[in-house]
């Protein structure tokens, strides 16, 4: 169900437009799931200004969990779309090989393959991209090397952060997986991201990040060396945690569906608790 825009509105008011069934504590818990996207980003508060062409849109997909406690968003012969949880690492490492969402995937679609198309750090939670396809694996590496899957973030961060820009840098990783900033090209790769403040409150500053590159730690680096650390980040330099974790999630995953050729975006609510 969508609604195109066509005066000046709030959020909520358009909303009352859409479900005149639902209770507003109903439509304020459909905001909170994510399901509500204006222009295909997921909203975050019910007074949001609405302009006319705008486009409201009620995100149908409904998360399912697999035996093994895994959220799937999608999932169809070509995709597999995970919610993450915080904590659970994306792929095998030197460290752990059984309990990652690779490994729950590869057993619930045995003995079909696996393919990952891009990663989450082990604390940061939300959308993360796997393919059962060969074909749709090459495609989909092909279209985030080209930048044509769209990945968007939210995440608390220490320090009041205004406006918005770009922080562009060289990154290497060290023998101890510590990430470190060059501005040196001949040392590390360029990694690129977008930043949005939305809000600021006790300190904290709610922000909106969109990936241009996608490296090991690149968010979490870039904030810290701009004086704004991911709360919970300790590695980098937070001095708080009051969100018991990393405040950092994937909230937003657009890319074109390498069979169909159509547009597909999923959205996933951050934390209750980053509220």
């Amino acid at each position: 169900m969508k609604l195109v825009i066509s005066q000046s509105m709030p959020l909520f008011e358009a909303l009352e437009k859409m479900f005149p069934e639902c209770s507003k504590t109903r439509l304020r818990e459909f905001i909170r799931q994510g399901r509500i996207l204006v222009d295909n980003e997921a909203a975050i508060r019910g007074d949001m200004a609405l302009e006319p062409g705008q486009v409201v849109l009620f995100d149908e997909h409904k998360v399912k969990y697999d035996i093994s406690g895994l959220k799937i968003v999608f999932e169809d012969p070509y995709l597999v779309v995970i919610d993450k949880p915080s904590g659970l690492l994306s792929v095998s490492t030197n460290f752990e090989a059984k309990e990652t969402a690779h490994a729950k995937l590869k057993k619930r679609y045995y003995p079909k393959k696996v393919f990952v198309i891009h990663r989450l750090d082990q604390d940061t939670s939300g959308l993360l991209l796997f393919t059962c396809h060969h074909e749709s694996f090459l495609a989909l590496k092909k279209a985030l090397k080209e930048r044509k899957i769209k990945r968007t973030y939210h995440a608390i961060v220490e320090g009041k952060l205004e406006g918005s820009g770009t922080w562009s840098s060289y990154l290497y990783e060290d023998e101890s997986y510590y990430v470190h900033v060059s501005d040196d090209p001949t040392k590390g790769e360029l990694a690129t991201t977008h930043y949005e403040a939305i809000e600021q409150k006790g300190g904290y500053t709610l922000v909106k990040f969109t990936l241009e590159s996608g490296k090991k730690n690149q968010i979490r680096v870039q904030a810290a060396r701009a004086g704004f650390p991911i709360a919970g980040d300790a590695k980098y330099g937070a001095k708080t945690n009051r969100f018991k974790r990393l405040a950092l999630h994937a909230t937003n995953l657009d890319l074109i569906h390498p069979h169909t050729n159509k547009p597909l975006a999923f959205s996933s609510p951050f934390p209750i608790a980053f509220t």
